[in-house]
């Protein structure tokens, strides 16, 4: 008898393929081999659910591969509509840190670990968050292509403190450097809606030049939960700088 998926276990494999780069929903990656081994399926089971989930996001053109179930699509839309709640019922083990050359694994905290609970659940959430928007982008900065990894933030493009219901949304999140991160945030440059980099005249011409010469001339989109469109609107109409 073909034993069915249940709500719990694809609520585990759809929190690891948030935080997996697309180029490893395979198999023979030792993350998805242990948490097969943690709810009793296949490392091929599972990597075949996460295409199933990849399916899912409306951003990925996955034609040919509807193979999601009804059970698939409640949970996916049941995750993300509040992502808040089902990150914090993540349970870090040793094996979930990212290993020191990131080929395998992921983290929900951040580096300075967690105190108290308020700041635990700031910190965990913000760590997942981080976490998604890695993977989505392959850790690499989508205005420059820079890839060492401390050199590099999850941006969000609409703010932290401004819109709550946003925080976690991964398409309300850019992998930046920490220079064109700062630039964004202060609405020095901005996205236009055919994805080129806009700059503020408000910088100096010598930085706006040197902005220019590091950079793309188009946002680079990641594989997965590509920004939304209107959260790139508004970042541009309400705080970038003309």
């Amino acid at each position: 008898m073909v034993r069915l998926w249940t709500r719990d276990e694809l609520l585990e494999v759809l929190r690891l393929y948030c935080v997996l780069p697309f180029g490893r929903l395979h198999s023979r990656n030792p993350v998805i081999i242990d948490l097969a081994n943690r709810i009793g399926r296949t490392a091929n089971a599972v990597a075949l659910k996460m295409v199933n989930f990849a399916s899912l996001d409306p951003t990925i053109d996955r034609k040919g591969m509807e193979n999601a179930s009804a059970l698939d699509r409640q949970v996916w839309a049941e995750f993300f509509d509040d992502l808040d709640r089902f990150t914090m019922s993540v349970q870090p083990t040793p094996m979930q840190g990212f290993s020191e050359d990131g080929q395998a694994g992921y983290a929900f905290e951040d580096r300075e670990g967690l105190d108290v609970v308020g700041t635990a659940k700031r910190r965990i959430n913000q760590g997942f968050f981080r976490s998604m928007i890695m993977a989505s982008y392959e850790s690499r900065c989508a205005m420059t292509g820079i890839s060492d990894d401390r050199l590099l933030v999850a941006s969000h493009i609409d703010t932290w403190a401004s819109n709550p219901q946003q925080r976690l949304n991964p398409r309300n999140g850019l992998c930046l450097n920490y220079l064109h991160d700062r630039a964004f945030e202060n609405g020095l440059i901005a996205v236009a809606p055919d994805l080129s980099i806009l700059y503020s005249s408000q910088l100096h011409e010598t930085d706006r030049n040197k902005l220019r010469l590091v950079a793309q001339e188009r946002l680079m989109l990641p594989h997965r939960f590509k920004p939304d469109a209107k959260l790139l609107e508004k970042h541009r109409t309400t705080r970038f700088i003309v």
